[in-house]
């Protein structure tokens, strides 16, 4: 007999899966940051690039799918009211949802601590991100956070992105489960737009060394190249700001670390600008 959980889960799935959105507005830009395992400082790319796109005069849509443990709201520093689980359970539209953020950024949050949300399945997932995706407008650049390491729905959120940010950090640990990462992801989108994030690394040298390595294992064995890699130094500023609450590029603008994060929104920029021209070229 299926428990009550599963019962519900089934419940949710097979209604999103019959109202799934079919369109996603024009001219959109989905990048989701990602991790091997967890500590590595996904969490706080995606708020602090979230916000440095933001600037740039962007609407920029952050959705925290790191499911049932949320925490772009805490380095943030707001309580949402509404999550993804009002989503799910159609107590309202995803279009409804959202939050005001600190810079402009709009979040929208998985809430943490929640069973449901927890327990979703890869099926549910995407189609729950399907219609938060649905909910944006054109133009706007859509950050997902997902959860860290390779189980089924991660990977099938993946699968949803323009651009994956993989973050990693110089540990053995880390670089054996972005590998790992790498590996599922490909096997599943092999045409997936990876860049690598070398985090708390010492020198832009050690994080080259990093990616190079890695890019060396996937081209052996997976006959796939790392698309580009990205260096973060290690910053006791970041900590700090996670601490208080603030987020980085907020509270600590003239430290190291938002310097290199500026550099990756600027790439990050022109990657998106290129899109969208294709985009138009393909429209016309």
């Amino acid at each position: 007999m299926l428990d009550q959980a599963q019962a519900l889960r089934t419940l949710v799935r097979d209604r999103l899966t019959s109202e799934r959105a079919i369109r996603r507005p024009i001219g959109t830009y989905t990048l989701a940051v990602t991790s091997g395992k967890g500590g590595v400082g996904k969490t706080s790319l995606a708020v602090n690039l979230a916000l440095l796109l933001s600037r740039s005069g962007r609407t920029v849509r952050l959705v925290d799918a790191d499911f049932g443990l949320a925490n772009a709201e805490v380095l943030m520093g707001v309580t949402p009211t509404l999550t993804l689980s009002d989503v799910m359970q159609k107590r309202i539209d995803a279009s409804q949802a959202w939050t005001d953020a600190p810079g402009g950024v709009k979040l929208l949050s998985c809430g943490s601590g929640l069973e449901e949300m927890a327990n979703i399945d890869s099926t549910a997932g995407v189609v729950l991100l399907d219609q938060v995706m649905a909910s944006a407008s054109d133009g706007d650049v859509i950050v997902i956070d997902t959860g860290p390491g390779i189980d089924d729905t991660v990977v099938s959120v993946l699968g949803l992105a323009d651009e994956v940010m993989m973050v990693t950090t110089p540990e053995p640990t880390s670089l054996a489960d972005t590998y790992a990462a790498i590996k599922i992801l490909l096997s599943r989108s092999a045409d997936a737009n990876i860049t690598l994030v070398a985090n708390c690394c010492t020198c832009p040298a050690q994080a080259s060394a990093l990616a190079g390595g890695i890019d060396a294992v996937c081209r052996r064995f997976l006959d796939r190249g790392l698309k580009r890699h990205e260096y973060l130094p290690s910053d006791a500023a970041v900590g700090w700001a996670i601490r208080i609450r603030k987020p980085l590029v907020l509270s600590q603008p003239h430290s190291p670390v938002v310097s290199w994060l500026r550099k990756i929104a600027i790439r990050l920029e022109e990657r998106i600008r290129s899109a969208e021209s294709h985009c138009c070229v393909g429209e016309t």
